[in-house]
């Protein structure tokens, strides 16, 4: 087996082992040909691929995080020595960029379910801590859905990410949050024809939002929700989420999924208070560059 750089005319094949993951490599802004890596086996036949994505919300000053992504064929869907073969590729590529920016400390993360032992153990043996706790929480779409009163001047409605209004969006998310969603990911998403993004506006101005897409046939994907400090207390967050609960049934969908900080108490009170529960939880691991 062979470990190399990644080739456009790999794309191809990629797509047959996944589209979804083809698509990423070849559409995501973050994700630069000179951080993919693949592993061809002696029959010249691409059997494993990995691949560095820029975080730029992560928060750490002085920090630059890359999350990625290890995909094997089909029928080596546990192969250790091709998944080694690729996370130290991956390491070796991180410390080749680290040497362009030594003032920064660069590290990779990738987050494994709790039930996902053999997985950790592999990465612990790589030189991975385990870092945070992130809580999955899910929300029964048969129930009922409760709609609650928001202030008249504010509306809520499906948003469209011209120009102008991903500058908008961005902005308010950083009023709200600190750590903005970037215009790389908003971009990549609005490419799947089940993104939808709802907002909640005022005198046209962006106050709060919530994002939803499709994950598999009964599960979807509620996240990204946010409102600014200003409008907060006002049922604007309990309305965009029941607005999104309202769009995921439309479409059939049997539950709502969402993932947070598991530090972010007032966020878990929220969401438990408007009918989530807890899914299951993610552990996420970090390898730092020192």
């Amino acid at each position: 087996m062979l470990l190399r750089k990644f080739s456009v005319t790999d794309l191809e094949a990629i797509k047959k082992i996944d589209s979804f993951y083809a698509t990423q490599i070849r559409y995501h802004k973050d994700i630069k040909e000179e951080n993919i890596l693949t592993v061809i086996n002696d029959s010249n036949e691409l059997i494993g691929i990995a691949f560095l994505k820029l975080d730029r919300n992560y928060p750490a000053k002085g920090k630059q995080l890359f999350n990625f992504s290890i995909l094997l064929k089909e029928s080596l869907p546990d192969d250790i020595e091709v998944k080694g073969m690729l996370i130290d590729g991956l390491i070796k590529r991180l410390y080749e960029s680290k040497e362009t920016i030594p003032e920064k400390k660069l590290c990779l993360r990738i987050c494994c379910e709790t039930d996902q032992i053999e997985d950790m153990q592999f990465f612990l043996e790589k030189g991975f801590a385990l870092n945070s706790v992130v809580p999955v929480l899910k929300y029964d779409l048969l129930q009922e859905t409760k709609h609650y009163d928001i202030p008249s001047n504010v509306i809520i409605k499906e948003y469209s990410f011209t120009k102008e209004g991903i500058k908008k969006y961005i902005n308010a998310d950083l009023i709200a949050s600190g750590i903005p969603e970037n215009e790389a990911d908003i971009k990549f998403k609005t490419g799947d024809p089940s993104f939808k993004c709802f907002v909640a506006t005022c005198n046209k101005e962006v106050v709060g939002a919530i994002s939803v897409w499709n994950i598999t046939e009964q599960r979807a994907a509620t996240e990204n929700i946010f409102v600014i400090p200003s409008f907060r207390r006002k049922n604007i967050a309990r309305e965009l989420i029941a607005t999104a609960f309202d769009e995921l049934k439309r479409r059939g969908k049997d539950i709502a999924t969402l993932s947070m900080s598991g530090t972010n108490v007032s966020a878990m009170k929220l969401y438990l208070s408007c009918g989530y529960i807890l899914y299951y939880n993610l552990i996420e691991m970090v390898y730092d560059s020192g």
